[in-house]
């Protein structure tokens, strides 16, 4: 992949999703903005990102793609207003984002429901062409 090929994935992505981290390399997270510019800049790590990016995948295990949908999750869960109701499961119970981040938190089954789907989302968002 050429820079011209990251730079159209980076276009292809929306503003918000800019700004949350996306790829893991080397135990730090980092945004697809961060991504573009370091790719642009021809650095040692923009080069790293830009393999993550070709190889469709945000981290090298499945142990980082775990910890770095959490920190989405967390960071999009934070920045909802905390006395909402933002989920409802089908037997009507209902959670606000605190309470969705702990369940998270705790591992539970619906915790590991909202981290997968993030999962699968980032997974989208890096095989965006």
């Amino acid at each position: 992949m050429s820079k011209e090929l990251v730079n159209q994935w980076y276009n292809k992505i929306s503003n918000v999703e800019r700004n949350l981290p996306l790829l893991l390399v080397d135990g730090y997270a980092y945004t697809p903005q961060m991504a573009y510019d370091e790719v642009n800049n021809g650095s040692a790590l923009g080069a790293k990102l830009q393999a993550l990016i070709e190889s469709g995948r945000f981290g090298t295990s499945s142990l980082e793609e775990v910890a770095i949908a959490k920190v989405r999750v967390r960071q999009i869960l934070q920045s909802k207003p905390q006395d909402k109701i933002l989920f409802a499961t089908m037997s009507n119970k209902t959670f606000t984002p605190a309470q969705l981040l702990a369940e998270i938190e705790s591992g539970t089954q619906i915790g590991e429901q909202w981290v997968q789907s993030e999962i699968s989302r980032m997974t989208a968002l890096v095989r965006v062409r």
